[in-house]
Parts: C-alpha cells; structure tokens; sequence
C-alpha cells in the first residue's frame, strides 16, 4: 500500500453524481446484482490483473471491492456514484503492488443494438487514482463493431500522475457516433494500462441517441485567488491589494447572454465587505476555461479573522446544473503567521531525486508597518516509506532568505536561479532540525529560527522585503516527501523548489508548501518613547473588554498592539490620521496574566502592561 507516501492531488468536483442528463438513455447497465451477462474481464499482460463487482462502496480492499484511500493524504471518499449502493465495477491496481510489466485490464460490454441511431453519445460515472501511469493515457474508453477492431477515445483529459485523483464521480459524455451510428453490434470496452495505480470504479453506464448536454450550463473553473497568501498576520495584510477574475465555460449547447461574473469578499459569516461585477455581452457554446479580469481592487485592511473570497456567474438562461455557478475560498487575517495553505494534505518530492533537494515559500512584509517585526519560528511537516527511511531519522535544515529588492520573478532572467545561495538571495536566518522519537509522519514540526549573525532567536525583518523560507532535505533525508495542500491555486511565484536550480513555480500553481513563518515585534522597550499621556488604559486590571484611550496632538497613522511580554502578536490594527479616540477590544478568551498595549507611531512608541483578571 502507498498510503502515507502517495504523492496525491484532489481535483475539484467537476459535476455532482446527481445531476440528470437532459436526455433519456436508449441503453442502461448499473451493475446491479453481480457481474453482468455477457460482459468480460482480461488482462492482456497475463498478470490476472482483473475487474471485479463489489457490493457496497463502504465496505474497504475485500470481496472484491477497492480500498478507500481516506487517510489524511489522500482523503478520498467511497465511491458517490449515482447507484453505487447496488453495485458497481471496480480495478484495484493498488492491490497486486509494483508488477514486471504494466498490466492491461479491460471490462468488455455484451453486444449492444444501435441501429437506427444515427448518433449515439456514452455517459457513465467514474473514479480513479493513478500512481505511475498517466490517467488521460493510461485509462480509456475503447469501443468496436467487431471485438477485434477498436477506436479509442478520452475518459480523462489533463489528469496524470501529478493530478492523481479524478472527481468523485466524474460523468464524461463522449461521442461514439463515429464508430457506433446504426451497428447492429457494439462493444464498449474500458481498458487500464498501469502498474501499482489505485483503482478505478465503474458504475451507471447510458447511452443516448441525441446529445445529452443541456442547452444552458455555465461554470466556473479556477478562479484568481487575491491574497499572496493564504494567511497574513494583520500587520501586513493591509498592503497586499486584491485584483479578481475566474475562468468561464459554457458548457451547454446554446449562446449564453448577459453573462455577468461577480466577486466579493466577506465574513466567514457571510457579511459583504466588498463586490465588483463584470458584464459579458454572450458566451458561444464550446467555449472552455475563458479568463475575464473583473475591474475593481480591494485592500483588505482587516482585523484578526477568517474571511473568503467568493465568485458566482449568471445569466440571462436558467443553468442547468448550478452547483457550479458559485465558488469561493477563504483566506485568514492572523495575528502572526505567514502561511500558503490551511492544512496539510499531500506529501511531494522532486521525481528525479537528487542527492539534497529544498522547498520554499515566499512571504512579503508590509511597506508600511509603524512596528518592526522579525520572524522566531518556522512551522512545517513530512512524511517517509518506511522501507526507505523511518520517519524518526529525518534530518533537515532550515534557511531564511531575503529577496533582493530588484527581483522580479515574472520577467525573463529577473531573478538569478542558478545557485541555492543565489546573488539574488541574501541569507539572514537558519534552524537546524532532526526529528524527534516522536514524529509520525504529517505532524506539525516547529523550529526557532535563528539570526545568522547573532546566533540568537529571532530574525529582523525588512519592511517591505520579500523572503523565502525553506526547508531543505540532503542525503539520506532526501527520500522525505514534504508535505503540500492544493487548495489555494496561485497565479503568480508562492512555492518554490530547487533541485539542480531554482524553479519558481515548485510542483505547480495549486502545490502550496506547508511551511509557514511565525513574527513577533522585534522589541517590547520604547527606544524613542512617546508622552504617557498618549495611551492610557482603563480600567487596569481587565475582566474581558480592554478599553483605551488615545491622545495625539495632530492627525498621525498610528498601530494599536496588543501582545504578551514575549513580544507575541495577540492582536493588531492600523488607523490612519488617528487624534483623539477612545477604543474598546474584547478579550473574553484572553488567560489571565500580564500582556502589554503599545502604540507605535512614525514619532515613537509607547508600551504599557496590563493585567487579566479571570
């Protein structure tokens, strides 16, 4: 079994198991009851590699059913198709493990009657994992008039070893009608060429004499995702401007009019803080994965929370099937962490692997920040085979580099990749690791980041200065599969490798690194201090709101901190012109003990404790 090492990537759900076809079936097969009648299974590598019934999708790797595959890395579901309960078709690659040859299985129909159809269109509703053979290769629909002769058509465009996993199901409509138009005898055989792949389920095969595509069906594929990250501690959100658009497909037969694509961002509890639209006059049928730009930007000055990024298309029609017509992400203002993703979900390394090889994320300090910070801790995770390396001998080196200013990685030699130590690279902070008698594969690491030059914890960080952090494996450590999310899909450099150089777009747009950085004011002392009389703070001790009042003597851009005596950012937030105010900041899960309040401004800062009382 590949569990804990498969290198596996969940693709949207492209459509739901229960939306109808606009057409009625001529012919039907849903597996219920046994292996039908007349139907066949061989493997052309004589490896008995063979297609099976199984009963019930729940049920795991016996009576001829798949395995599920639903540990944290893979994360896959029993099969969801339509009629799945009564049965269905399955390969189980996984289950012979790694063969001499790669096997070639088919599933053969009993002779179908298509005569007097001048067209005939298959649906049916699938799923399958691929480990070393490509999918959209590997895995086909082959149909005949004979058995002997075959045409050979595409159930899984685009998905291959790095994609893993197909939707769950996936519903194909394919147009047979140039093999299988008015024959008397037509066989459809699904034929797999892999070798140690996981499987593949079959079930609710259809075929239609008339195009079952409905007339109107919008949706939307990948969308721009605006924030650089997926977390930002609020001190530094403030700068990173938001641009929106999607990809759009019009996926039904007919033109679709006054299209109008909409993004807005919100709440986690879904209030409207911002929305921007664009009007597209008509999408011609056909037309797939479209990119449109929508105008407005959006700086997210926001407080300490969880928010998402949503978009929804409509039209002048009444769409088919909805469902994908809305899709939206979140994305979290924190208090002190950077990161790329919100949970760890795959494991990856580089194919060809070489004797020491590194993966990095690329974080941005805000321009504008009146408080100095610096990054203390790295955050990351791993996992091993077994029969390569145990998970408790892993070893790892941890580097914080600062970006040259001039860095563009967009542009054409705009950054000098070369060399791990790049000129372009400035290295400023390192954390040795070595994994503790406690690591199991895909826990959360933590390790103190050090300053390069003082030895000490704690790396002062430039504002408005980009930096990667990264996480390196040498020999023998290199084996470790680093651990990814594709959640978040990045239009722009965010996770990156380098192996025999740097490659600026790592394993792909939505491959984000879990490898996140934590900050903390770099100092609690006030080395060019306000008045007293600039922030006070009443009552002192406080039960659960702390309530502050400000005095400036004219409009100054001011940062409000509250943290603990260590420096870590609790809670954090921006006024610009800021005079005379009085504020209020619920703590009510605050423990209790002593933190500080502080305001920084471009003249100075002020640094006050005060006292929890529970």
């Amino acid at each position: 079994m590949k569990q804990c090492s498969t290198l596996c990537l969940l693709l949207a759900l492209l459509l739901g198991a229960e939306a109808l076809l606009a057409q009625t079936p001529f012919w039907t097969q849903n597996f219920a009851g046994g292996f039908p009648t007349g139907w066949t299974t061989t493997d052309g590598s004589n490896q008995n590699v063979l297609w099976t019934w199984c009963d019930n999708p729940g049920k795991g790797q016996t009576g001829g059913c798949p395995p599920i595959f639903n540990d944290p890395l893979n994360q896959q579901e029993p099969f969801k198709a339509s009629t799945a309960a009564n049965g269905f078709m399955t390969l189980d690659s996984d289950k012979r493990g790694a063969l001499p040859t790669n096997h070639i299985s088919r599933l053969t129909s009993a002779p179908i009657n298509c005569s007097g159809r001048s067209q005939v269109f298959v649906s049916f509703e699938t799923h399958i994992g691929v480990y070393e053979v490509n999918a959209d290769q590997g895995a086909i629909l082959r149909v005949s008039t004979n058995g002997t002769t075959w045409t050979s058509f595409t159930i899984f465009p685009g998905l291959t070893r790095q994609v893993r996993w197909s939707a769950n199901p996936t519903i194909p409509v394919i147009n047979i009608s140039s093999v299988a138009a008015n024959q008397p005898t037509v066989f459809l055989q699904w034929q797999w060429t892999g070798n140690w792949e996981y499987f593949w389920n079959l079930d609710d095969v259809k075929l239609y004499d008339q195009d079952p595509t409905p007339a109107h069906n919008l949706a939307i594929g990948d969308f721009f995702y605006p924030a650089s990250s997926y977390a930002q501690p609020a001190s530094q959100i403030f700068t990173d401007t938001f641009s929106f658009g999607a990809d759009l497909s019009n996926l039904g037969r007919l033109p679709q009019t006054n299209v109008i694509l909409r993004a807005s961002v919100l709440t986690d509890t879904n209030q409207e803080l911002w929305a921007d639209s664009l009007r597209i006059p008509s999408l011609a049928p056909g037309v797939k994965d479209s990119f449109f730009a929508i105008p407005g930007r959006y700086v997210p000055a926001l407080p300490v929370g969880n928010y998402k990024i949503r978009y929804t298309v409509r039209a002048d029609s009444t769409d088919a099937f909805p469902g994908d017509n809305r899709k939206e992400s979140p994305f979290l203002s924190t208090t002190s962490i950077f990161s790329k993703e919100p949970v760890p979900e795959q494991a990856y390394r580089p194919g060809n692997l070489p004797q020491e090889w590194y993966v990095a994320n690329l974080y941005t300090m805000s321009p504008r920040s009146q408080e100095n910070y610096q990054a203390t801790l790295a955050r990351f995770t791993f996992t091993t085979e077994a029969s390569q390396l145990n998970v408790k001998d892993v070893d790892a080196s941890i580097y914080l580099l600062r970006v040259a200013d001039k860095v563009d990685f967009n542009a054409p030699n705009g950054f000098d990749g070369k060399d791990f130590l790049s000129p372009d690279l400035q290295w400023v902070g390192f954390g040795p690791y070595s994994a503790p008698d406690t690591m199991v594969g895909g826990l959360m690491q933590e390790v103190p980041l050090l300053d390069l030059t003082t030895g000490q914890v704690g790396v002062k960080l430039d504002k408005g200065a980009r930096y990667l952090l990264a996480v390196g494996y040498a020999a023998p450590s290199n084996v470790a599969y680093h651990g990814f999310n594709d959640d978040v899909s990045y239009y722009f450099p965010s996770t990156f490798t380098f192996s025999d150089r740097w490659y600026t777009g790592g394993f792909g747009p939505n491959i984000n690194a879990v490898i996140r950085m934590v900050i903390s004011l770099v100092t609690t002392t006030d080395d060019k201090p306000l008045a007293d009389n600039t922030l006070r703070i009443a009552p002192n001790p406080v039960m659960d709101v702390l309530n502050l009042a400000i005095e400036l003597e004219q409009p100054t851009d001011a940062t409000i901190t509250i943290a603990d005596l260590s420096g870590r950012v609790i809670l954090m937030q921006d006024y610009p012109a800021m005079t005379t105010q009085r504020l209020s900041y619920p703590l009510p899960n605050l423990p209790a003990g002593t933190y500080l309040a502080r305001i920084a401004t471009p003249s100075g800062t002020l640094t006050k404790k005060f006292l929890v009382q529970k």
